[in-house]
């Protein structure tokens, strides 16, 4: 029976707010939100967080996390893509031969910190559901309907450095409302195939399903207005519903 690891990754630094993942949200480190949903999901077998920083790897095994991976310097800059901190933990699982390939590895983002405990079960459920019926596909992520439209009202300079939509259709859209969906890759969760972690260069080079979320669920927080934000969303809307 496959095994289901929840994966948290946390830099030390931040560009956007010192120290952003151990910063106290709502009274409690921000990584801690990530951590105590998890223990919720009574579906999880493992909680790992997967750092450069030893007080929030300290942080995390306090409020729960069951295996910590200390992430070399090299892998945890700012340039250094959520891949890469993906196939580090799943080469060190892997060498400990605590992971197979048939196992689910899932991303929480601790940095998306308002979650929904349904949308979640729905996730892993349809990961499954995929698996079973031997769809070819890498993974599962959040996503949600995108305030703006490339195709009405999202614009770019040409090389005159005049403005022209982004993206053109053959037939000409006067209405937001007749535009083709499109969506923002939200940081809530992820699921990924553990063989595509092993062959991956590229993320999007995956075949990936999206899995639409409400907007209260996809505050993702780079500086200190998105903290404020987030924490209002905490406030005024129930977790785990």
């Amino acid at each position: 029976m496959s095994k289901i690891f929840l994966h948290i990754a946390a830099r030390k630094e931040s560009q956007g707010i010192k120290n952003k993942n151990e910063k106290k949200f709502l009274g409690k480190p921000l990584i801690n939100w990530s951590i105590d949903f998890s223990k919720k999901m009574k579906i999880i077998d493992s909680i790992i967080v997967n750092s450069d920083s030893k007080r929030i790897l300290r942080i995390s095994k306090k409020a729960g996390a069951n295996i910590l991976i200390k992430r070399p310097k090299k892998f945890s800059s700012s340039k250094t893509s959520k891949l890469i901190a993906w196939k580090y933990a799943y080469k060190y699982l892997k060498d400990k031969k605590i992971l197979k390939d048939s196992d689910i590895f899932v991303d929480l983002d601790c940095t998306c910190p308002v979650r929904s405990s349904k949308d979640f079960l729905k996730m892993i459920n349809l990961y499954k559901s995929l698996i079973k019926k031997r769809i070819i596909f890498d993974g599962i992520f959040t996503i949600t309907e995108a305030k703006k439209n490339p195709y009405f009202n999202l614009v770019e300079k040409n090389k005159l450095g005049f403005l022209k939509i982004s993206k053109k259709t053959k037939k000409k859209i006067t209405r937001r409302q007749d535009t083709p969906s499109v969506f923002e890759h939200v940081a809530n969760t992820y699921i990924i195939n553990p063989k595509f972690l092993k062959k991956a260069k590229d993320f999007m080079s995956g075949k990936f399903i999206g899995f639409k979320v409400d907007k209260y669920y996809s505050w993702d927080i780079d500086d200190n207005f998105d903290f404020k934000i987030a924490e209002f969303l905490a406030k005024t809307r129930k977790q785990n519903v």
